[in-house]
């Protein structure tokens, strides 16, 4: 299998694994007691796992170039998103009112708690793909 074949592959691969551990945690979700808890746990950390093997395959595979620019954006892009989501979550916290914020964000003090994180989660992505294309754009 070539190269880029083979990357196909793993990236299919990936994404099937990641689809299947969402749909058993949706299906999870539901249940109740401490079987559910420990086979979500379980679910969800095995998904996490493959993911995890799958980017050390990735990155074993990247150039000194891309390595660099990968951990230059992340790290500058990454810590400016951090700091732009943080300002605008805490802005909404302080000064939002509590209707804005459940309008928003959900009812209940998980989904709350989880707006919150993957906003700051897309305020770390858009950031690192800014800083990465900085990057190239400048070495190149």
């Amino acid at each position: 299998m070539s190269g880029p074949t083979r990357y196909l592959v793993a990236v299919a691969g990936l994404l099937a694994v990641g689809l299947v551990g969402g749909v058993g945690v949706g299906f999870l979700s539901g249940q109740t007691g401490p079987g559910a808890l420990a086979v979500t746990a379980g679910l969800i950390t095995a998904t996490m796992a493959v993911a995890l093997g799958g980017g050390v395959w990735w990155w074993a595979k990247l150039d000194e170039a891309a390595r660099e620019a990968h951990k230059w954006a992340w790290w500058w892009g990454g810590t400016a998103g951090i700091a732009v989501g943080s300002v605008l979550l805490l802005t909404v916290m302080i000064q939002g009112d509590a209707t804005m914020i459940t309008t928003l964000a959900g009812e209940s003090p998980g989904q709350i708690l989880v707006a919150g994180m993957m906003t700051i989660l897309l305020f770390q992505l858009v950031g690192y793909t800014i800083a990465w294309a900085v990057w190239w754009l400048r070495c190149r």
